[in-house]
């Protein structure tokens, strides 16, 4: 038989992979409480029977040598003090001259956020097409008005580069302790980047608290969810302590056949040899079974299809006989923190990253002359990634004179490698978009012509950075040299690209720790990326550069757990690629981004009100580029305007003891569409929440709690495109319910 052209290839092996190490994950989570009863019982002969621990209250104790470690521990309510994502030190966050927007794992609860892009739905700044369905494949987005999709754009697992690919696999919210968000150019951090920032995700770490949780969730598209956190020292003196997370998922969802099924396990393990030292294991591995949301025309979605009604928001485009989207992902590393003396602390981690994704999806692309029939176009992709980051770093603090200093010096590296193979040619037959039947063609796949690729990147960077206070003043100023080299093997032509780049990023703030809480600051920082492509005369292109200017104000409000902040910025991106006017086909390197805003947002726990507001204006665009149509278009899925509001508030003022009440409303404002003459529209959408601490009214059901979420439930109709081709719908109303006991 001609292996070149065939029908559908056999998916019983990695069916049976897959079910095999699914049916291993449930037998982990399901043997949980086996493994939880010996440190609990630890627990209770040293704390005298209690074990109820409120977990987003925890304060972790330090151990003389090694300071508290709140920078990656849990978030009081809603209001965070401390980040490490913006200096790589413990460092208050009104001491930071840069936008940070933490998300704590009690917001993530009660939200019932179960992608990033639902964790980070309110925070000011940032869009993602990563909603509804595609959200269960890519955790993409826009910070600012230029995209964040990749370990080497801006997505980080504990301050290190994750992802080799936007397709590698989602990273699980409930598996996290925060979510920190850096905006704005940071290559002096973390290498080369995108001018937007990062998403920064911090894992669930071990506590010398117990604390241990079970949740059972029930919803809309049989969704049946149980999911469990453990956590606590494993011996007497607490030298040793745990955490296991762990979540299984079966579900269906709004899109006809396709599952929304996760498995996820994540263990940790710390030991504290000493006062001085800490050395913390930490892993996770995940399965995601579902399918691709594929891109839809904005006619069709966001228009009529003339005189016939839009498609269906639950249409399935493929063939569900081919259709897939199974993605396996885990990590292995450990994180050092060793004091050497109160003013010299040495801290180096290492994490290794695997995954491998097979993908196949059928995607829409024309309409016939009655508008009813579509053509479709066919991918299959079997795609395999590894990842290995390190970094090392000395701080030192000294005092010199009448300034006081916290100097930062490090190395790191990052090694990404991705293998895919693609074939996106051969024939399929069409599907009538408005009474689809499934099942009467089937793909027949061209396997001569693969036109993936395989890539290897290697970069290494130095970096020193000095936290300088003297008066009321804090001067941050840091510099930063990277070597990469991408390695690139085209397999339909053949062709290898070997290029190396190196570039310079620095950054300066100053920031002024006034009266009354107020802290205004200024800053600028820069950032680099490199093109793993040539121009038409096979010329490989330098780093693309970014620069930011910030100012802003932050106040933190006397007597209230309160924190306010705003800034204005500007982001001017150079060496941009463009397409060549001699050859479209290829890129030329005169594009320019300019991208220039205000962002707000307020965090209170203000006594029964735990509240976040924030807003954004943001003006990105294009002010140089080859296109003559696309010069001073802004930039796709960017709105001028955003704002948001999410709070819960405790009933017992109102004599409701347990049961606290909330909600949110997210606006987005229009957003352009490259090539068209027509914007997006701006939504509206509602969120409601309740919770109900059954302890409260009965002492004898202390630990047990209920919560509902009821996500857009208005069940608003909201359409997001990238361009004339790429629309998507979101999700529609989804309501679920959560049982817990805690103990």
């Amino acid at each position: 038989m001609d292996r070149s052209v065939g029908d559908v290839r056999t998916r019983q092996a990695r069916t049976g992979r897959y079910l095999g190490s699914a049916a291993l994950s449930v037998a982990t989570l399901s043997a949980l409480a086996c493994v939880v009863p010996a440190p609990i019982a630890a627990a209770q002969s040293l704390s005298g029977g209690e074990t109820t621990v409120a977990l987003d209250e925890i304060q972790v104790a330090g151990q003389g040598g090694l300071p508290p470690n709140p920078a990656t521990g849990p978030v009081n309510g809603y209001v965070p003090k401390v980040s490490a994502s913006g200096t790589k030190t413990d460092t208050p966050i009104i001491e930071t001259p840069q936008t940070i927007n933490v998300v704590g794992a009690r917001q993530i609860r009660d939200e019932g956020a179960s992608t990033l892009a639902q964790a980070l739905a309110y925070t000011s700044g940032m869009t993602s097409q990563a909603v509804g369905g595609f959200a269960r494949t890519s955790d993409g987005f826009t910070i600012r008005g230029f995209t964040v999709e990749t370990g080497n754009s801006g997505l980080l697992r504990d301050g290190l580069k994750l992802q080799s690919g936007v397709y590698d696999g989602t990273q699980e919210p409930y598996g996290l302790e925060r979510l920190e968000v850096l905006k704005g150019a940071s290559s002096i951090l973390y290498g080369q980047l995108s001018p937007g920032g990062v998403v920064n995700a911090v894992s669930k770490r071990p506590l010398q608290t117990s604390f241990n949780e079970m949740n059972v969730t029930f919803g809309q598209y049989n969704r049946k969810e149980v999911s469990g956190d453990f956590t606590g020292p494993l011996s007497d003196d607490g030298a040793w302590s745990y955490r296991l997370t762990g979540l299984i998922r079966n579900s269906d969802s709004y899109l006809d056949f396709t599952p929304d099924d996760k498995r996820y396990i994540a263990p940790a393990i710390t030991w504290r040899p000493s006062a001085a030292t800490s050395v913390t294991l930490l892993g996770y591995y995940q399965e995601i079974h579902t399918r691709f949301q594929a891109p839809l025309s904005a006619v069709g979605t966001l228009l009529p299809n003339g005189p016939l009604p839009r498609f269906a928001f639950n249409r399935f485009y493929g063939e569900p006989a081919f259709d897939r989207f199974d993605a396996r992902s885990g990590t292995i590393g450990y994180q050092i923190d060793h004091a050497f003396s109160d003013a010299v602390r040495l801290r180096h981690a290492l994490r290794y990253y695997q995954s491998g994704v097979d993908w196949d999806y059928l995607t829409p692309t024309s309409l016939l002359a009655n508008r009813q029939v579509a053509t479709r176009s066919l991918s299959m992709r079997n795609e395999n990634a590894t990842g290995v980051a390190s970094d090392t770093s000395l701080e030192t603090k000294f005092v010199v004179g009448p300034t006081s200093h916290t100097l930062l010096t490090g190395i790191d590296y990052y090694r990404s490698f991705l293998n895919s193979e693609r074939y996106t040619n051969g024939t399929v037959g069409n599907l009538n978009v408005y009474s689809p039947v499934y099942g009467t063609t089937y793909p027949r796949i061209n396997y001569a012509i693969n036109t993936g690729s395989k890539s290897l990147l290697d970069q290494v960077g130095i970096y020193a950075q000095d936290q300088i206070k003297f008066d009321r003043f804090v001067l941050l100023a840091g510099g930063r040299q990277d070597f990469a080299r991408t390695q690139i093997l085209t397999y339909r032509t053949g062709g290898r690209l070997d290029q190396n780049d190196s570039a310079f990023s620095g950054r300066l703030g100053l920031l002024y720790l006034g009266d009354y809480g107020l802290a205004p600051y200024v800053s600028y920082s820069q950032s680099f990326q490199t093109f793993a492509v040539t121009d038409r005369n096979g010329n490989p292109f330098q780093p693309s550069l970014g620069e930011q200017y910030e100012g802003g104000l932050r106040w933190e409000v006397p007597g209230a757990d309160t924190l306010l902040s705003a800034a204005f910025y500007r982001i001017d991106q150079t060496n941009a690629l463009v397409p060549d006017p001699v050859s479209p086909t290829f890129s030329t390197q005169t594009g320019q981004i300019r991208s220039q805003g205000f962002e707000a947002e307020a965090r209170t726990n203000f006594g029964p009100l735990e509240a976040i507001a924030s807003y954004s204006y943001t003006d990105a665009r294009q002010t140089r580029t080859t296109v003559a149509a696309n010069l001073n278009q802004r930039i796709d899925l960017v709105p001028y305007n955003q704002a948001a509001l999410f709070g819960t508030f405790d009933m017992g003022t109102f004599g409701i003891p347990g049961l606290r009440l909330g909600g949110g409303v997210r606006y987005v404002g229009s957003s352009n569409i490259s090539g068209a003459t027509f914007d997006t529209h701006a939504a509206t959408l509602f969120d409601l929440i309740a919770l109900y601490d059954f302890g409260v009214a009965d002492p004898s059901l202390k630990g047990w709690r209920a919560q509902i979420n009821a996500r857009n439930v208005l069940d608003h109709s909201y359409v997001t495109c990238v361009t004339v081709n790429g629309c998507r719908y979101s999700e529609p109303r989804n309501v679920f319910g959560t049982l817990s006991y805690r103990w």
